[in-house]
């Protein structure tokens, strides 16, 4: 929708179209009514997208004409949008509204409402992903999210689930903890945060290929700061998991616990889901120990490597793994005296599990990839292990084609 013309817009004495944008005027607190095309479908869901320019206070995106339907306060103009699920949409509604708070002003352009329940995971099978491990799958870490810095268009095929793991909800974007939710970015793994994550990217190279299976789809979205296979244990399968007084925290399986939560809530929404494929960023936080050399690394971290990657496959079937490799900054890095550091042993450790490594260590069907160099989040700390936007979204887009490359080889 866009405003070359009013004649489907009541502007209520509070707005105007200036410069081709729709514009409050603070006249009074009356809210803009845009009459839709075709009036929705009481039951089904619904997302709501636009170009925003908030100002300041905050607005509401509503549905409204036969009832009324409200969204959040939203003052940012990265939250230009607004999902309203099935269980809200109880009438028909003929219009979307914008209703301003007393103080606000602000402007916003094309203004479109996508029908989601042709592609709704509740109702439709979907081909599933896992993206899953430390801080760079994850959106805890990253630059904050802008409307700018987005570089992945909406596609209402693409869904995730969000993690919220310490946080059942993020009332910011009215996520839920495993309750699917459109996929724009921020992707919420970690609570409370609006931080980019490599998820969208990611996925937008893969939902082509599910389109073609006439799938949706959607990512169990399962980053988790601070965790790993070794030390923190998050990761180990339970069976597995051992606590020792020398650790950080007993947090021994309560990502891979977190994981099997999940798949119970994805296996619960009814349709019959497929997990087709997983991607995972592991190793920086399995780097605490001084290697004493390789056969001393390989002992500690070889067959929980192993024993994990196993076990993802005995509980979703032999599906293509990807992993992400450490920042190469951390690799370059040195420690002070011109002395490779850790960061260039644990490099050439986790690549042999790539199925073409020729190493004992390689599994397959099975791919490591070493993120872009550059765009960490802070450059004058080649210590910080973690991306801006910008790396963020080209490591996920760098995931995403490892993945697809692996699955279509496979069919």
């Amino acid at each position: 929708m866009a405003f070359d013309t009013t004649a489907h817009i009541d502007l209520r004495s509070n707005w105007s179209v200036v410069d081709g944008r729709l514009t409050c005027l603070g006249v009074n607190g009356n809210d803009v009514r845009m009459n839709l095309d075709d009036p929705l479908v009481a039951g089904r869901p619904y997302f709501v997208t636009l170009d925003p320019q908030y100002g300041s206070a905050n607005v509401k995106i509503n549905l409204s004409g036969s009832g009324s339907a409200n969204g959040r306060n939203v003052s940012e103009d990265w939250q230009g949008f607004q999902y309203f699920p099935p269980s809200v949409v109880d009438g028909n509604f003929t219009r979307a509204s914008l209703n301003p708070s007393a103080a606000f002003t602000g402007s916003v352009d094309d203004i479109s409402v996508y029908d989601l329940s042709s592609v709704d995971p509740h109702i439709v099978p979907c081909d599933v992903i896992i993206i899953g491990g430390d801080s760079n799958s994850a959106n805890a870490t990253s630059d904050f999210v802008t409307k700018d810095n987005r570089e992945t268009a909406y596609d209402p095929r693409m869904w995730y689930m969000p993690c919220l793991r310490t946080s059942p909800t993020y009332g910011t974007v009215g996520a839920e903890r495993h309750m699917p939710f459109p996929m724009i970015e921020p992707v919420l793994a970690a609570p409370g945060a609006s931080r980019m994550s490599p998820v969208h990217a990611a996925a937008s190279r893969l939902v082509g290929w599910s389109a073609g299976r006439d799938r949706p789809l959607l990512v169990m979205a399962l980053g988790d700061p601070g965790s790993g296979l070794m030390n923190t244990q998050d990761w180990r399968h339970p069976s597995r998991a051992v606590i020792e007084t020398t650790q950080q925290g007993n947090t021994a399986s309560r990502m891979w616990n977190e994981m099997m939560a999940m798949k119970s809530a994805v296996e619960a929404l009814g349709p019959a889901h497929e997990v087709v494929g997983a991607i995972w960023s592991l190793g920086q936080n399995d780097g605490f120990n001084t290697p004493d050399g390789p056969d001393g690394y390989d002992t500690a971290h070889t067959a929980e490597y192993h024993a994990f990657f196993a076990g993802v496959r005995a509980e979703f079937g032999n599906i293509p793994m990807v992993l992400t490799n450490i920042a190469q900054h951390i690799v370059d890095n040195t420690d002070g005296a011109g002395n490779p550091g850790f960061g260039s042993y644990r490099q050439q450790w986790l690549n042999r599990f790539d199925k073409d490594s020729g190493h004992p260590n390689a599994i397959s069907d099975f791919r490591v990839i070493q993120p872009a160099s550059g765009n960490q989040v802070d450059p004058l700390d080649p210590g910080d292990p973690h991306y801006n936007a910008a790396g963020m979204q080209q490591n996920g887009r760098d995931m995403g084609d490892a993945l697809l490359s692996l699955i279509t080889s496979a069919t």
